[in-house]
């Protein structure tokens, strides 16, 4: 029997009922790490599992499971038992000797003296560790599917509203669906890019990633990358330390050290220095970085999550945009439709905008909703809720391509053209030069802020002022 052992590839030891190890084939040498010298006539209970560095055998079959194999078979004639197709058998996990996790189905078999008394037991050895690999990795995958079903699902119950987003045209379902897919893979290496107009709601797309991932009860820590002053970018990302440069009186977390564990959403990604996109990218692939005037490393967990009005490919193109970074962030992109290809949700918008102000006000008059309707919308939802306060508070409707209606006594709308005051008409005037230039520069801040001798910051507060 014992000769038979080692003439096969399969690993094979055989046991005694005094639980010392009789025999171990070199197929199970090379398979556990073990050598046959160091446990043979050894006490597996005690000896084995105490004196051998790696006791791989005690746990491939325990005291009590041994015991329990022995009472299949006290008294019984093996003429009569079914040995192998009834044999007890389990999967085992250790490690062997170089560290790397095995996977071990055995079969065990008993051995019968002339008398048909039991007298020990053959144990066959099997490694199914790439077996056990695939069935843990279809079994995540299925895991994130379903949790993605469940979102989903969750999600469709009132898919006119998704999170804090209002829409149930064709158009914002992909979107929703979109949201759904990207939390459910949001991590360091799977960032997320929101297009869209000025307007759309990026921002709360952002938002909703972030909440519906695995982050949602960590930072979501919000950049608009146009309003920094590129002196202060480096800092305002990477943090300083007390003393780096003039009216740095005391140490300051950036935006990575606030966004750790959580999600950092870079809005109008597009307007950040090339500079920056290179120690940013650095950044995001060691997730690492030092404050400004300071040597020691510092660590961050975090995610991306960027929104631009650009097509950022056609500024890599341009030279404005790096080619390493935009590959870097490009990972998962989800894109808003304008409010002028989504009409339908218009009377959506709408309800919202009046039950959020309160106050018990019924519908807008049709002519009213009739005249949103037909209006092209160049800023987005933004401005369709600039549109229907201004309608509440003055009963009137003033567009950005200077249409100006109202309601009159029967609720039609006429036009009008009243005495607003100079600065007002200067603030009027400034606004339609303002977006204009932005439709001409296609929404690029930084070239705007050039054409009109202003700084970006400057620019960017005075489109606050205006409502832009």
């Amino acid at each position: 029997m014992l000769n038979l052992m080692e003439c096969t590839p399969i690993a094979q030891f055989a046991i005694g009922l005094d639980h010392k190890i009789v025999s171990m084939n070199r197929a199970c040498e090379l398979l556990t790490g073990i050598s046959a010298y160091d446990v043979i006539g050894t006490d597996r209970q005690w000896s084995f599992f105490y004196d051998h560095p790696r006791p791989v055998l005690a746990d491939l079959i325990l005291e009590q499971d041994f015991i329990g194999f022995q009472k299949l078979y006290e008294g019984k004639d093996p003429g009569k038992s079914p040995i192998v197709p009834f044999a007890w058998e389990a999967t085992s996990f250790f490690e062997d000797m170089g560290g790397k996790p095995r996977h071990i189905y055995f079969l065990a078999a008993p051995i019968f003296d002339d008398d048909n008394i039991m007298i020990g037991a053959v144990t066959t050895l099997q490694d199914v560790t790439e077996q056990k690999l695939r069935e843990l990795s279809m079994q995540a995958e299925s895991q994130q599917l379903q949790q993605e079903n469940i979102k989903l699902k969750s999600s469709i119950q009132e898919r006119y509203r998704f999170n804090n987003i209002i829409g149930k045209s064709a158009q914002m379902q992909n979107v929703y669906d979109m949201i759904v897919k990207a939390s459910a893979n949001l991590s360091d290496s799977a960032s997320v890019v929101i297009y869209g107009e000025s307007g759309t709601g990026k921002e709360l797309v952002a938002r909703a990633v972030h909440d519906l991932s695995e982050r949602h009860d960590k930072p979501f820590v919000a950049v608009n990358c146009g309003a920094i002053p590129e002196n202060l970018l480096e800092s305002a990302f990477f943090g300083h330390a007390k003393g780096a440069f003039t009216g740095a009186h005391q140490a300051k977390e950036g935006f990575l050290d606030q966004a750790d564990g959580g999600t950092l959403f870079l809005d109008e990604i597009g307007e950040l220095d090339l500079n920056l996109q290179v120690k940013l990218l650095r950044a995001i692939e060691r997730k690492e970085y030092s404050p400004v005037g300071q040597a020691a490393v510092k660590s961050s967990d975090f995610c991306i999550v960027a929104a631009t009005n650009r097509n950022l490919l056609e500024e890599v193109n341009k030279g404005t945009f790096r080619e390493d970074f935009y590959y870097r962030i490009h990972v998962i992109p989800i894109t808003i439709p304008p409010l002028r290809e989504r009409k339908d949700d218009i009377p959506l918008l709408v309800d919202h905008f009046l039950n959020v102000r309160g106050g018990g006000e019924g519908p807008l008059p049709g002519k009213v909703m009739d005249a949103l309707y037909n209006y092209h919308w160049p800023g987005n939802v933004r401005e369709l809720q600039n549109s229907v306060s201004r309608y509440m508070t003055l009963k009137t409707l003033e567009f950005r391509d200077e249409v100006v209606v109202a309601s009159d006594e029967d609720g039609g709308v006429v036009a009008i053209a009243d005495d607003i005051g100079y600065a007002a008409a200067m603030d009027r005037f400034e606004r339609s030069y303002i977006l204009k230039l932005l439709d001409k520069k296609r929404w690029n801040r930084q070239a705007v802020a050039a054409e009109m001798g202003l700084s970006r910051r400057t620019l960017f507060r005075r489109m606050q002022k205006l409502g832009i």
